[in-house]
Order: C-alpha cells, then sequence, then structure tokens
C-alpha cells in the first residue's frame, strides 16, 4: 500500500524536479520552508535515507512543522520549492500525489490533511483547482507530524522510477497554481487569506460549535454546600457588611444573626448572599487547587473588572446601606465579564458568580454598603 510519507513525498518531488536539481538542495530547500536551520546538515546519506524510508525526519524539523506559521510555511514553498519543480511536470506531481493519497488507506476520507477547515482528503482528491505550494506545504506537514517516515518502507518501494511519466501529458481535469483557490471541488472552495474577507453565518456557527466542544473539556465544579455556621475564617468581613447594611435599613447598627433570622426580608436575603459568595468561592477554590489549566491571576482579573464595572454605582447616594447592597449587586448580576479567560468556560459564570464576586471585594475590605460617614 502506496503512503503519504515525508519520503513518498521526496520521491515524487525528485521526479518531478527541473534539470540540475540535486537531491540535497531539494531536500534543504524543504526543511527551510518549514524554518529548519540545514546548514547543520552533515550527513550526506540524510536525503537518500529518507527517500528510502531508512531514517526518520529529524527532530528539529518536526519541532519547526508543529510550530510555524501555515501562511509561511505555503509561502516559503511558494519561493524555495516550487521553482526547483519542472514546469511541465506540475500537474503530473499533483496528480501522482492524489494517487498516492486515495491509496492510502491510513487516511480517512474525512481526515484533514492541511491546516484549513475543509483541506480533507475527500476534497483534495475532488479538487478541480489546487495551489499546488500549499498542497505540498500542507501533506509535508501532515506526513512530518502523522507518519513515522521507517514505517513506509515498503510503501515507498512501490513508487517506480517512471512513476511521475505516467501522468506526463493530460491534466486529469485539474488546474494547478490558480491564483485565487488554494483548493475547491464541487460543493466548496478555500480561497487564498487575503481573499477571505467576507465571513459567513456558516463559518461563525462552525467556529462557535468548535469552540464550544473546547470548552466542554472543562466541566464546572460542583458548587460548595454553604455551611449552616457563617465560617469567620472565610466569610467573616463581608457577612459583617451585610449585618451593617440590614442595621441601616432599621436606622441603627449592626445587626446580630438572630435579628437578621427574626426578619423575613433580611433572613431571605441573606441565605441568598451567601449562596452567592459561596458559588464564587466554589471557582476561586477550583483556580486555587490547580484543578483547571488556568492560572489564578485570572481570578484577580475578574476581581479588578467587576470592580471596575460597579464602580459608578457604588458611589452613588443611597437612602441605606440596604438600598446600596441591592443596586450594586443587581447591576453586577448582568453585567458582561470579558477580560478573564474563566468567562470564556460555559457554565462557569453565571448572575450568582458575580455577585458572589462582590462579597469578595467586601472580604477583602475594599468595598462596604454602609456609607462610613453613618458609623
Amino acid at each position: 500500500m502506496e503512503r503519504v510519507c515525508f519520503g513518498t513525498l521526496q520521491v515524487l518531488l525528485y521526479q518531478a524536479k527541473g534539470q540540475n536539481v540535486r537531491n540535497d538542495p531539494l531536500r534543504d530547500a524543504v526543511f527551510s520552508s518549514f524554518g529548519s536551520d540545514t546548514s547543520v546538515i552533515r550527513d550526506g546519506a540524510l536525503s537518500g535515507h529518507l527517500k528510502s524510508g531508512h531514517d526518520n525526519v529529524p527532530d528539529d524539523v518536526i519541532e519547526a512543522a508543529r510550530n510555524n506559521d501555515p501562511e509561511d510555511v505555503a509561502e516559503n514553498f511558494r519561493n524555495l520549492v516550487i521553482p526547483m519543480i519542472n514546469t511541465g511536470k506540475k500537474t503530473a506531481l499533483v496528480l501522482a500525489i492524489k494517487h498516492v493519497l486515495n491509496d492510502d488507506q491510513n487516511i480517512l476520507t474525512g481526515d484533514s490533511v492541511g491546516w484549513l477547515r475543509g483541506f480533507t482528503k475527500e476534497h483534495v482528491l475532488s479538487a478541480s483547482y489546487i495551489d499546488l505550494a500549499y498542497l505540498l506545504a500542507s501533506l509535508y506537514r501532515f506526513a512530518i507530524l502523522n507518519v513515522n517516515n521507517k514505517d513506509c518502507t515498503d510503501g515507498i518501494a512501490e513508487i517506480d522510477d517512471g512513476y511521475i511519466d505516467r501522468y506526463t501529458g493530460t491534466d486529469g481535469g485539474i488546474h494547478v497554481d490558480e491564483t485565487d483557490s488554494i483548493l475547491k471541488w464541487d460543493a466548496g472552495e478555500i480561497l487564498r487569506p487575503v481573499r477571505r474577507a467576507v465571513i459567513t453565518d456558516a463559518d461563525i456557527q462552525q467556529d462557535v460549535t468548535d469552540l464550544k466542544a473546547l470548552l466542554s473539556k472543562y466541566p464546572r465544579p460542583k458548587n460548595i454546600k454553604v455551611p449552616v455556621i457563617v465560617d469567620d475564617d472565610v466569610e467573616l468581613n463581608y457577612v459583617n457588611a451585610l449585618y451593617d447594611a440590614y442595621g441601616d435599613a432599621e436606622g441603627r447598627g449592626r445587626l446580630t444573626r438572630s435579628e437578621v433570622d427574626r426578619n423575613r426580608t433580611y433572613k431571605r436575603d441573606f441565605s441568598q448572599q451567601r449562596k452567592c459568595f459561596y458559588a464564587m468561592e466554589t471557582i476561586r477554590r477550583s483556580l486555587q487547587d490547580a484543578v483547571l489549566p488556568i492560572e489564578y491571576k485570572e481570578f484577580d482579573e475578574m476581581k479588578d473588572e467587576v470592580n471596575d464595572g460597579i464602580y459608578p454605582h457604588y458611589i452613588k447616594t443611597y437612602d441605606n446601606g440596604f438600598d446600596k447592597l441591592t443596586a450594586v449587586t443587581g447591576f453586577a448580576a448582568g453585567m458582561p465579564i470579558t477580560r478573564s479567560l474563566i468567562s470564556l468556560l460555559p457554565g462557569w459564570i453565571g448572575s450568582a458568580e458575580k455577585i458572589g464576586m462582590c462579597h469578595m471585594l467586601a472580604n477583602d475590605q475594599i468595598i462596604t454598603w454602609k456609607e462610613p460617614e453613618d458609623e
């Protein structure tokens, strides 16, 4: 079975090369297209060993292929590799590559063989317009990152000396090196980046779907249960701020817990505010305990954003601390959170968590509900 591997591609490329193009410079052009430094290569047999499947691709080339910008790599292929190909053999090279790709049963029909969405085996095989530089850059990258060259010895051996010549003299129904299309098949087209000025609704919907699938890997942790007894080590400051707010509404000093429990409105509010606090405390502890691959500083970033967002409402004058509490937390519940990476995780940050962040600020004594001059 023929295989899409580095050795196969090098054999085909060598058969399609122009006059006076030697093996090593052709290999160096491919390596250099990925940003690998070819000046350190001193193994004179490497080119032949790669073409035969005797050697694997060097580690530095694999690393370069993994990290370099795809558009830069494609442009490098256009400038460094394409000029080495015999102009009259470009179409034959593409047809030969398509034949190998079709024969490679290790690559499924819908498997992506390029950077861009839609650059799949199926679409390459059915393509009528093909950008040769992008095709070579994509398949070389695929082969370097996904295929062990030494596993392809038998497949490479199936590419005989006259492989390319079988396709010379026919266009196979394709157009090579079109100016606009990277790849075009019956039902779709991938355009060059400079032409992708219009983003369709379908593109946006697909991006949203892909993003949701990625973020769904990080489900929200189960909420911490609100303890019956206030935990002074965790809640003291914000709870006292609530007691002050309730007392201020009654025209007196700080209420006690028993006094709050005897007032239906305050009792209900106190329970709800603690629920919100622990919703945010769940997030804080998850980050602190390294449950997520997100740095803890993102929590502080969110705290700063909430503090900035509520400030215009916080500095207003209110009749009492309870009114201030209600107004500020009510605004916080609906304010957007955009600066912290945590806000990207579906289901992590809702109204309760944003209200809970207000109580985090009160816990840090950054805000309070009762005006200082009233004390």
